[in-house]
């Protein structure tokens, strides 16, 4: 199975479950759940990918890495 074709799977922070939980209520389709110490996805990672990059250009998101 190809990144492509898996779900997204990644380990919880905060930055990521507020934009993630911010995709999950703007997009339909988009279900994001919490299992223990990560989230999960049923989208894949390029499916994930896309909706969040779609999110952060709707309310002018940028990442900031110091």
């Amino acid at each position: 199975m190809s990144h492509r074709n898996k779900p997204f799977e990644v380990e919880k922070t905060f930055g990521l479950g507020v934009l993630l939980k911010l995709t999950k209520k703007n997009i339909q389709g988009v279900d994001i759940s919490t299992t223990g110490s990560k989230f999960t996805s049923s989208l894949s990672l390029d499916e994930v990918n896309t909706a969040v990059d779609r999110i952060m250009k709707a309310h002018n998101i940028r990442l900031k890495i110091k």
